[in-house]
């Protein structure tokens, strides 16, 4: 029987000028009576709100993964934010189509759950999501 490690979600993209984003993750950690019994956060910050930088800082990685790390519970509530610090360069609609991230989520080291979801380039995104080990 597998020990129980807890949950690991990792949020990435292909996206080329996924570097435009900061990305928050955080959960609350559950038991089966709902009781909350912890808390963990992840951030990848690349550049102050509004910064509308031209091009990707040298130390981002242009496929950077976010990854946070969660004890061991019942389920958690997941939260992911996507904050754009630098809009996309032009306003032409065709040109500034959503774009594409990738959410894992393991738990007790055995990948659960895989799910892609299309992020506006202008909005960027907040999801939220159950996730239960036996997902």
């Amino acid at each position: 029987m597998t020990a129980n490690k807890g949950y690991t979600i990792e949020v990435s993209s292909r996206y080329g000028e996924w570097w435009r984003y900061n990305v928050e993750l955080m959960c609350g950690c559950f038991d089966a009576a709902e009781q909350r019994t912890g808390f963990a956060t992840a951030s990848s910050e690349v550049a102050d709100v509004g910064a509308n930088l031209t091009e990707r800082p040298a130390e981002i990685a242009p496929a950077r993964t976010v990854r946070l790390t969660a004890e061991p519970c019942d389920h958690l509530v997941l939260y992911i934010y996507i904050i754009p610090h630098t809009l996309p360069r032009g306003n032409d609609i065709d040109a500034t189509t959503p774009f594409e991230i990738e959410i894992r989520i393991a738990c007790d080291g055995r990948r659960i759950r895989t799910e892609k979801r299309r992020i506006n380039q202008w909005s960027g995104a907040s999801i939220e999501m159950r996730i239960a080990r036996d997902a």
